[in-house]
Order: C-alpha cells, then structure tokens, then sequence
C-alpha cells in the first residue's frame, strides 16, 4: 500500500499529481513538498509488512514512500545502518544517552544514499532517462551509482575544489563530470533553477522534492531502534540540509500514525568558516542570507555561503522542533574524528560534525545529561584521504621485523 498522493507548494499550496516527475511549482516556482494520506493507515499493518520486507532495507518502508504502486525499488543495499551506544565518547561528552547512527556504512559511503534511492528510483518509473545534478562529491558519486543502476543517464556539476577521489568515484558508475566554477552558492542554485525550467530534470535537494522522502527513513530506523520512541534530540551536519528536514519529517509521520508520542529537537551543524543558517537562527530569522567563505574549512560536504531558497525548510524544522544551529571549528572537527576513530567509526571532517558539536553542547546548555540523543554519522573518512591523513596520530616509530626487537619491544608495554 502506498500512501502518497500528491505534490504540495510550500508557498502556493497547489497540488499536482505524482505522475509526472515535477520539480519546481508551476504556478509560483515554490518547492514542492509530497503528501501522504495516513488517515485510514493502520500504523501496525504497516510495521508488519515492514518487518517481513526486512531485506529490502529502507525499501521495507515503502508504505511511506513515494514509489508509484508495482514499481520496482531500486535498492544497492541500502539502510538499516548501525545505531550504536559509543560509550567512552558518551562519558567523555557527559551523555551517558548518547547514540551514533553510522551512515558511512552505506552502498556508497554516505547517508546520501538513503535520498538517491528513492528519488531516483521514483524518476526511473515516471520515464525519466537523463537528469543531473550538483554536489561536492558525495552526492554526485551517490547519484551516479543509482542513476548507472537506474539506466540514467547522470551529468554532475562538481564543485571546482572537490577533491579527486570523490571526482574519480563519480565517474567511476559512468557519469559525466564537469567541473563548476563560482564566487558563491547563490550563482550555483542559480544555474540549477534555470536548468530544471528549461526542462532538465535535477537531482539538486530540495529544488528535487523526493531525495529528502529518503532520509525520512533515518526516523523510522532509529524510533524502531527505540522501541517506538523518539530521541530527545537528533544532530545532523547541515549543507543544504536535506537530511535534517526529511528526518523531521519522518519524525512528524510517525508521530500522526500514534507511533510515538514527542518530536525530537533538531541540530543543524555547520562550520564556523560557512554558517549562514547559524547567523540567521541567531538573529531569530526564518531566512538565510549569504555569509561566510566556504573555502576556509576542511568540512567539504557541508560547506556553502547560501543555503536553497535561504534554508527556509531547514530553518522551520529547527524553530518547530525547539532545536538550534550550532557552528563548529576545524579543530573541533579533527577532535571529534579522532574520538569516533576510538569508537571504531571512521568520519569525514564534515560527517563528524555533529559529534564535534556534542563536545561543546553540555557547556553550552543545549542537551542534558538524561538526553538521549542521536549523532549521525554521514560519510566515511577515506572520502578525504588528506584530512584523514591530518586528524590521525602518526606511527609511533620503525623497528625491525626480527622477533628478538618485536618481543623486547612488546614485553617493555610497546605492544
């Protein structure tokens, strides 16, 4: 049974039909949102069929999921990820509650594949047989495998200072790769507008209104986890911000289904070098202007001066939940990769920042110790091979391979 029934404005509130692979508003070029009518659901028929689809990963949620009906999901495996308890980092924060959800154990490396799956496996039943997209790597590396899968035909618009083995795992699924020039975030959202209303369809968040109906699913998994209860709190690293906004909205379905009773607070991460949603949020605005430089950090992924049409969605999932937007340094980013490395989760600067974040937030006042809250993980750090090579201790010394030296050396505590 597939719930979903059409596509909303946000700024309109026309509705269109789901059988044609829109983006923007037609009528007022709003984003568009997709409904589901789960007024007649029956929440544990739906956790029953979910359980006997368990293989099919996020797919065994296609309930919830804008998949038209006898389509074929497209699926790599995706889902399902480990939802952890790091216990040495949780004493070292101060929360005893807290719980790593480790997305980089996806198809491709990166929670991205929770959207590209559905969004893609969406476009693919409607017809749609060429599309692009933008990304700094993740993403368009997570697009073009679904796409190679999908028989899509990909192009990515990556950014010029993407570093080369996010560039390499792109083409790699056979998507062309065209490196993209600019001064700032607006001039990109800008060429990407003006492709999908010239009839191009994109992969782009938000401007593409089902990659965040994937990341739903990261509320369904984790309230699951829970037994059917949500976290006090969820924190998310923020680019554009579709994992943060469709976990909220997983959070809100469950929530009218009577499966859990309390919405979690949602935490928006963004570095301190690039943080127009932390300054906006800080002026208690619902839009972002541009701010910031996003060459002056090391957390790639989720560097941008200007989010999609001023992170409004992101903004309003942070205000309705009673959450926030924290910023965090490079070094804060370093510190949190080593403390995941400890717990056996290795992280990209920008997947550990919502764990960077924690370290300040019990000083802050934003969580308490009986919190239980949910850091996610969103990409591995072999995605960054040079700033891997920056957080990591180096090797403690050369010796050699005779076991006399090996024994000495590991009978003195060496070892």
């Amino acid at each position: 049974m597939n719930l979903a029934t059409h596509y909303r404005c946000d700024d309109c509130h026309a509705t269109f039909p789901l059988k044609t692979p829109a983006l923007l508003c037609e009528a007022c070029g709003g984003l568009l949102e997709i409904d589901y009518d789960l007024g007649p659901a029956e929440p544990q028929d739906i956790l029953d069929r979910a359980a006997s689809r368990r293989h099919l990963g996020l797919w065994r949620w296609s309930d919830l999921l804008p998949l038209p009906e006898l389509a074929e999901p497209l699926h790599l495996g995706e889902g399902d990820t480990p939802l952890m308890r790091p216990r040495r980092l949780g004493r070292h924060i101060g929360l005893p509650g807290l719980l790593v959800k480790n997305d980089t154990l996806m198809p491709t490396g990166s929670f991205k594949d929770r959207g590209f799956s559905v969004a893609v496996g969406f476009a693919r039943a409607l017809g749609v047989t060429q599309a692009f997209t933008y990304s700094s790597g993740n993403a368009g590396a997570s697009f073009a495998a679904y796409a190679a899968r999908a028989g899509i035909e990909a192009t990515v618009l990556v950014e010029d200072v993407a570093n080369e083995s996010k560039i390499a795992a792109i083409s790699l699924s056979g998507a062309r790769v065209l490196r993209l020039r600019y001064r700032s975030s607006l001039e990109i959202f800008a060429g990407v507008s003006a492709l999908s209303e010239a009839g191009f369809y994109c992969f782009v968040n938000f401007i593409n209104p089902v990659r965040h109906e994937g990341m739903k699913t990261y509320a369904y998994e984790i309230c699951e986890a829970l037994g059917w209860r949500a976290p006090d709190v969820m924190v998310h690293p923020v680019g554009t911000g579709g994992g943060l906004y469709g976990a909220w909205k997983g959070f809100r379905e469950l929530r009218r289904l009577g499966l859990i009773d309390r919405l979690p607070r949602m935490v928006g991460v963004q570095p301190a070098a690039s943080a127009p949603l932390v300054r906006a949020f800080a002026e208690g605005k619902t839009v972002a202007g541009r701010h910031g430089d996003a060459n002056k950090t090391v957390a790639q992924s989720i560097a941008g001066d200007a989010p999609i049409q001023g992170g409004a969605r992101v903004l309003r999932a942070v205000y309705d939940s009673g959450g926030r937007v924290v910023a965090v340094d490079d070094n804060d980013l370093f510190e949190a990769m080593r403390l995941l490395g400890e717990e056996g989760v290795s992280a990209e600067p920008s997947a550990a920042a919502s764990t960077a974040a924690l370290l300040r937030a019990r000083a802050q006042g934003w969580v308490s110790e009986s919190d239980t809250v949910v850091s996610v993980v969103t990409g591995g750090a072999l995605k960054q091979p040079s700033a891997l090579a920056q957080a990591a201790r180096p090797p403690q010394g050369t010796v050699e391979a005779d076991p006399a030296e090996l024994l000495r050396i590991f009978r003195g505590g060496g070892g």
